[in-house]
Parts: structure tokens; sequence; C-alpha cells
């Protein structure tokens, strides 16, 4: 759910990064070691209120949420990335694939919502979310 983890950004990147954004290097395992242990750091920082990252938004995951089980995808679909970035963070476009499976579930007919769990992890960086949706008897 919402989130805006310490990655580069192709608009902010050096070169040498934007080329491995854009042409998929693989770090070497020292560079990887190097990006894990500033994305710990980042992540302790954030989880003792310190640190750039944006705040976690729970009221938009809760939105998103709620528009997902009711079928509502006006209220979320058709939102630009600016929209996800601005209430979710730079990596809430991601949700997008929450919206697009429960399309692809309305699709098949109605549906509900068995479970739903929702927990705001700033150690994680991150709105952390599960549902389960099921068709309803009769339905596909």
């Amino acid at each position: 759910m919402s989130h805006d983890p310490p990655v580069p950004r192709l608009k902010e990147a050096t070169p040498e990064v934007a080329e491995r954004l854009t042409h998929g290097r693989d770090p070497s395992p020292e560079q990887r070691a190097q990006r894990e242990g500033r994305t710990v750091k980042a992540a302790s920082e954030f989880a003792h209120g310190g640190g750039a990252l944006r705040p976690l938004n729970p009221d938009w995951d809760a939105l998103v949420l709620r528009s997902l089980a009711a079928g509502d995808f006006a209220a979320v679909d058709g939102r630009s990335n600016e929209w996800f970035v601005a209430e979710g963070g730079h990596s809430a476009p991601e949700v997008r694939t929450w919206i697009a499976a429960y399309a692809a579930l309305a699709a098949a007919g109605p549906y509900t919502v068995r479970s739903s769990y929702y927990r705001a992890i700033p150690e994680w960086l991150a709105g952390f979310a599960t549902t389960t949706a099921v068709p309803l008897d009769g339905a596909a």
C-alpha cells in the first residue's frame, strides 16, 4: 500500500544509475550489500520518526481497500500516477496491480471480500495489506 522507499528515481538519477534502471544491470554482491545497508538504515530512521521519506498514509490505504472491497473502481481507477505518488508515496503506483486483480475478479461477476488485514509498518517502510476476495455463489 502506501510506501516511499529509498530507491533511485529515473528523473533524479545520475547517468550511471539511469543506465542501471533502464538496462537492468545486476549489481555486484558488494553493491547489493551497500544498497541493502542503506535501506536498512533508512528503515530504522523512518521507524524512529527520522529521515526524509514520505510518511505512510493509512487513510489513503483504507480508501483503496474500501474502494476495492465495494467494487467502487471509480474512486481509484483512472487516477494519475501523480495522485498515487502524492497520496501513497513514490512506489504506490504498484497499487494498480491490486486494481487490476479486483477488476478481473469483478469482470467474472459479483464478489465478496472474506478477509482483510491492514497494518502500517514503518520498520518495513510500508503500509501492509492482504485481502481475500471470492466470487459470490453462482458467479463465474
